[in-house]
């Protein structure tokens, strides 16, 4: 018996630690788009960013932007320190090392790491850029720019 709960406790924390149901993954993006067309939001992230730590939390504590991100775009969430291939656009993207560290090569082409992070990119159905934002943005403000997509 204590094994059969153990089992379950551990398949519940899989499932609430996984994919967030408001986020789709680079390898669903392609399929999701050819269904229904949608604009792509990616936030580029560092796992070292506090902003982007606060960023996290804001969204996760605001169920009606959530539902935005779910029904009014693609949101895709790029770590761009990721050392997997990521296939964007019919591109191969690969981790680029420096030393003992590097970048995600798709993070250096959709955003400067001068720039800080995270950093917002909104990219219409056919991936062709509409526009950039850097740093910390307010719920209200996601809020507004999904309303009008």
């Amino acid at each position: 018996m204590k094994i059969i709960i153990s089992l379950l406790l551990l398949l519940t924390m899989a499932i609430g630690y996984g994919q967030k149901s408001y986020t789709v993954t680079f390898e669903d993006l392609p399929q999701k788009l050819g269904t229904e067309p949608r604009p792509i939001l990616v936030k580029v992230y560092t796992t070292w960013c506090s902003v982007c730590r606060i960023q996290d939390k804001k969204i996760e504590s605001h169920k009606e932007l959530q539902q935005l991100l779910a029904d009014k775009c693609y949101f895709v969430e790029l770590d761009a320190e990721s050392r997997k291939t990521i296939l964007f656009n019919n591109r191969e993207y690969r981790f680029l090392g420096n030393g003992s560290g590097g970048m995600q090569s798709l993070a250096a082409a959709l955003a400067n790491p001068k720039d800080g992070y995270p950093t917002w990119v909104l990219l219409d159905s056919n991936y062709k850029f509409i526009g950039k934002h850097n740093g910390l943005v307010e719920a209200e403000q996601l809020k507004a720019l999904l309303s009008n997509q």
